[in-house]
Parts: structure tokens; sequence; C-alpha cells
């Protein structure tokens, strides 16, 4: 897979995108789960916090877009520390990237106990056709985009793979402007799911996928079959740039990830680590 030089202004852009999806997901959440979960959103200027005090998933409770549009200071980062600490927070998730400023950051989260806990890799393609020459889906799968009335059957495997009592809010998000999810079946059995959320300027951002390749699942075939419906449906939509992760890097490119995703025309942005006090 190629690694183009990426400036920080497009490394901006793409966390960003991301940022926006999070903020948009959380303003979808219906006030009274929201109240029960303990769940919010705060923007601090181009940092985007989010916190959710009573379900034990470390991507609700995580800080994005720090030193990507001003140098991170120590001062704003005790006190986004101290909010989470005030409201009973006792694990968050922060982001880091190449493009981070001021270069002392990593040094700053550990002086402060958070750890590295793990990276991903950063991919993503623009508004390119897909090549003409790709396999067709493998026999007895299908991909199909979830409607108003399948939205339950999906946010019900989404709650079995990860655990975790969601089902409102994945519900909220079906029909919502902006998002659309899909599901691999296997004969009649979901068997995989992605999710994109659609964002201004024609950006596409991937996620909410289960089970996870390379993590949850041994194989990354039934998400190439996702991911390249995705990308046809998103660039007939008029979508021109496509954000996505590897969460089972390999430094040498050797898994079936890597080539995967270059045959859907991805290409590598950075590494992104994730640090955490948990």
């Amino acid at each position: 897979m190629q690694t183009p030089l990426i400036t920080p202004e497009f490394a901006r852009q793409i966390e960003m995108s991301e940022a926006a999806a999070w903020l948009d997901m959380y303003e979808a959440i219906p006030p009274a789960f929201a109240k029960q979960f303990r769940l919010q959103a705060k923007q601090i200027g181009e940092l985007v916090m989010l916190q959710c005090g009573a379900i034990p998933f470390i991507h609700f409770n995580c800080v994005m877009g720090v030193g990507l549009v001003e140098p991170l200071t120590e001062a704003v980062l005790d006190d986004l520390l101290d909010t989470y600490r005030t409201d009973a927070v006792n694990t968050c998730f922060f982001h880091h990237i190449p493009h981070c400023q001021p270069a002392e950051m990593p040094f700053w989260l550990a002086a402060r106990g958070l750890k590295f806990q793990s990276s991903w890799d950063r991919i993503f393609r623009d508004g390119q056709p897909l090549p003409a020459d790709l396999p067709s889906i493998k026999p007895g799968l299908a991909v199909a985009e979830i409607t108003p009335e399948t939205g339950s059957l999906w946010a019900d495997f989404i709650v079995g793979v990860y655990h975790i009592p969601t089902k409102p809010w994945l519900e909220a998000l079906v029909g919502r402007p902006g998002w659309h999810h899909y599901v691999l079946r296997r004969e009649e059995e979901i068997v995989a799911a992605r999710s994109m959320y659609l964002g201004p300027g024609g950006t596409a951002w991937f996620g909410i996928d289960a089970p996870v390749p390379g993590l949850m699942g041994p194989t990354f075939d039934l998400d190439f079959e996702l991911c390249r419906r995705m990308v046809a449906d998103s660039l007939n939509r008029g979508t021109r740039l496509f954000i996505a992760d590897i969460e089972a890097p390999d430094p040498e490119q050797q898994t079936p990830a890597y080539g995967y995703f270059a045959d859907l025309g991805f290409q590598l942005a950075y590494l992104r680590k994730n640090y955490s006090n948990g």
C-alpha cells in the first residue's frame, strides 16, 4: 500500500472528518438514553471530547483533534483530564498522530499516567472510480444496506458482537441524514457489518465495524465485500474523500487487510497511536 506525503492540513481534514461523525453520533442519542448512561459530547475549539460514564467502552470517552490546529498545552491537557475525573470517568482515550503539536505531547501524556495502548493505520482514498477488474462477490454472500425495517436486526447484531447495551442509540442512527449502515449476509445470517457517515465536503468515514477485522474476526475478506459496496455507493453520492482504519496494523503490511484496501484504491496516511489511562 502506498504512503504519500501527508501535509498537516490534510491530516487535520482526515481527523476532523471522523470527529464530525462522532459529534453527529452523539447528537442522535435519545435523551433518556443519554441521561441513563451519562453520555455527552463537548466541542472545545476544534477539540472534540466524548464522555460516557456508564458504559465501559473506551471509544465513548475519547479526545480527538488535540494538537492539530494549535499546539496542545499542558494546561489544556490537565483541564481535559480534570473534566473526566470530575464526571467520574476513570478511563479515557487520546489519539496521537505524527502531525500533532508539540512533539512533547506523548511525554506529557505519560507523565499523567496515560500509556500507549494500541495503534491503527489510518488509510484514505480519493474519489477515483473503483477498478474494473475486482473479483465478483463470493457465492452465498450478499451485502445489503440497512433500512428502517431492518434496523433492529442490525442493532441486535452490533450489540451481540460488542456486548454493550446500545440498541436504542444504534436504532436512532438508522435513517438519520448522513448515516448509511451495511450488513453482509451468508445465506440469511448476518456475519459482518460496517457503517459510514457522509459528512460535509464530500467525505465518508467508515466505522461501527463488527467484528473488527484482525481483532475480533480472523479473516478480512468479509470486510472487503462491505467496503467495496460502501465505496461504490458513496462514489455515486459524490464522495471525494474516504477515511478508514486498519485496526490491526502490521509494519510490514503482510496481513490481507493491506492488499484488500489497496485493491479498493486506499493509501496509507499515517500510524495513529492511542493512549489511555485505563
